[in-house]
């Protein structure tokens, strides 16, 4: 055996021997992790829903979202702002996403943590009008609010899945069918998401003058119309909600 082929065995057994090592690290890691993942979750199990350390968290999250945006939120500016490592928040939400979806579930949670399905003497329309309108006004409440609530996951944004939960229970109970609630509930819910997004990333008063005043409207006659009714006073689709939304509750059925 030459010199080379003695020196290419070496190095085969050597990168063998990283391999293994790698693997077995990796191993030891993801066992470490899953060890202490089930260590957070036990202690945020001591509490109904989160501790001191996190509701602290949250309302530190919430005020950089009005701030600045859901785009400009950080976990490293949160630790700024809390004077704290950014480690000891990756302690209590192991990512921004879950961060999120706490801070979603507790904006949910001061609007509808009581909420009662519809009294018999109520009409189910009514119910559901007044349950759109209180979402749009938590969603409203803050700086992106409507991007943070509608992309939540339903745990631990549980509260939204009450809100539909009670919201079936209330049309059932008064004779609609369940696949048709379904879908009145779905729509409506989602066109209070829309309008509250479509409001919260609207241009600014002097962007819609800028394009009533330039050449682009020449083109758009029924918008250009709109946007004059808008600047004389008239209202605007925003504050027509309860009427857009009663609208869409009381559409003929759809055949199919």
């Amino acid at each position: 055996m030459d010199r080379d082929e003695r020196l290419a065995r070496k190095l085969e057994r050597l990168a063998r021997a990283q391999r293994e090592a790698s693997e077995r690290m990796a191993d030891a890691q993801a066992r470490m992790d899953k060890k202490f993942e089930r260590l957070r979750e036990r202690l945020l199990q001591q509490d109904d829903f989160m501790s001191n350390a996190q509701a602290r968290i949250i309302d530190a999250a919430l005020g950089l979202l009005d701030e600045d945006g859901l785009n400009e939120l950080s976990m490293r500016k949160l630790a700024v702002r809390l004077h704290m490592q950014a480690p000891a928040i990756y302690w209590h939400f192991k990512s921004k996403e879950q961060l999120i979806d706490y801070m979603a579930e507790a904006m949910l949670q001061k609007e509808f943590r009581t909420l009662a399905a519809r009294r018999d003497d109520e009409a189910w329309q009514d119910w559901l009008v007044d349950v759109c309108q209180r979402l749009r006004e938590v969603m409203l409440s803050h700086r992106d609010g409507a991007r943070v609530v509608a992309g939540a996951h339903l745990f631990p944004a549980v509260t939204l899945m009450k809100l539909f939960e009670a919201s079936m229970e209330s049309l059932t109970s008064a004779g609609v069918e369940l696949q048709r609630a379904n879908l009145i509930i779905t729509t409506a819910v989602h066109f209070v998401f829309g309008n509250v997004i479509e409001q919260q990333s609207a241009p600014s008063l002097e962007q819609i003058r800028q394009v009533q005043d330039g050449e682009l409207m020449k083109g758009f006659p029924h918008m250009h119309e709109v946007i004059q009714k808008f600047f004389a006073g008239e209202r605007s689709n925003y504050d027509k909600f309860e009427e857009a939304l009663r609208l869409i509750i009381g559409y003929p059925d759809v055949q199919g």
